[in-house]
């Protein structure tokens, strides 16, 4: 096991000059003007208001008459009184100070159903949000969210990152100290995207928990990012590929060091609704064990961006890409919102 490892990480540090000769993706800017997951289709109901911010912008949303979301600041344009508070009746929404109605009128940025969730956007760059693959009646799926204590950019790295299962899903985890083998990189041509693929040893405790999968020794791994808040997994048995589990994961940024987790689980085995609860049970328990490393990460980003990425180790020649991508990251800025809303007269 041993040399397989060195292995791995002579053939990392041989093609890791070729990471740094990628060219780089444009830079995040303005988060607002991407599709941001804001909760799932359920959520939103006919007579209240619903309350969501992306980074720094207070939001509220609600549906008319025709069932169609709108959404605006969740400030009243009278005196300020939040909406989230207030009524909805005949379609409109009524501010709880004075009665002040708000229709269609006063929309503040684009709401979308998608793939089973809500997205919300301000003048989108994209037509549509992006999709979690294998959404079909051959696959159960099943949602559910969780708070992570770290910024987008970290939430990502981390869903793109080989090492840390060994340490941090070790245990009942599916982390193990066995190498992966067939590691490789998949780019694309818009780079709006990038994937990793490779073969991972399975531990007697995933296989039982996966029972109907019939895994045999090492599981067949594809791990994808969709820039810029959106990271799903497929994991195999490599004795049978036609049954998979799909995990895909929209993330929203709500503070500097903190991001909700909006998690899709697709699988088309165990299909039953004890093999689902077993499937959600196990998620939950995995995202669990990220949310208490996320809780030990420094907190300092003044630190973090100093510190971080002065050393890389094996398994990362496709992570560069992605820190160049959030180079400039910045959590949506209140002030650079309304200055844009300021200039389109809204």
């Amino acid at each position: 096991m041993v040399i397989n490892k060195l292995i791995y990480i002579l053939l990392f540090y041989c093609n890791y000059s070729y990471c740094f000769t990628l060219s780089k993706l444009d830079n995040i800017d303005k988060l607002y003007r991407y599709w941001n997951c804001i909760g799932f289709e359920n959520d939103i109901t006919n007579n209240k208001p619903y309350k969501f911010n992306v980074g720094e912008i207070p939001l509220v949303a609600w549906k008319n008459d025709n069932n169609t979301i709108l959404s605006s600041l969740n400030a009243c344009k009278h005196m300020g009184s939040r909406l989230d508070r207030g009524i909805v009746c005949n379609g409109n929404l009524y501010c709880p100070y004075h009665g002040l109605k708000h229709n269609e009128l006063d929309s503040c940025g684009i709401i979308k159903k998608h793939d089973g969730k809500i997205w919300w956007s301000y003048k989108p760059i994209e037509k549509n949000p992006p999709t979690i693959p294998y959404n079909n009646d051959n696959y159960v799926t099943s949602y559910l969210n969780i708070d992570m204590e770290e910024s987008l950019p970290f939430c990502l790295y981390n869903s793109m990152d080989l090492n840390h299962p060994e340490y941090v899903h070790n245990g009942l985890g599916f982390g193990t100290d066995i190498a992966p083998e067939n590691y490789k990189t998949h780019h694309f041509e818009n780079n709006n995207k990038i994937g990793i693929s490779f073969d991972y040893i399975t531990k007697p405790s995933i296989k039982l928990i996966n029972y109907d999968m019939k895994i045999k020794e090492r599981t067949k791994n594809y791990n994808e990012l969709i820039f810029p808040s959106t990271s799903w997994s497929r994991v195999s048995s490599s004795s049978d590929e036609k049954k998979n589990i799909i995990i895909g994961v929209s993330m929203l940024p709500l503070k500097e060091n903190l991001t909700r987790w909006y998690v899709t689980i697709r699988h088309n085995y165990m299909t039953n609704i004890i093999g689902k609860q077993t499937m959600i049970a196990a998620t939950k328990y995995i995202l669990n064990q990220d949310k208490k490393q996320f809780q030990k990460q420094i907190k300092n980003n003044k630190l973090k961006s100093f510190i971080c990425w002065k050393k890389t180790i094996a398994y990362e020649n496709h992570m560069q890409l992605i820190i160049d991508y959030f180079d400039k990251y910045e959590l949506p800025n209140l002030d650079h919102f309304l200055e844009e809303l300021k200039n389109d007269k809204w």
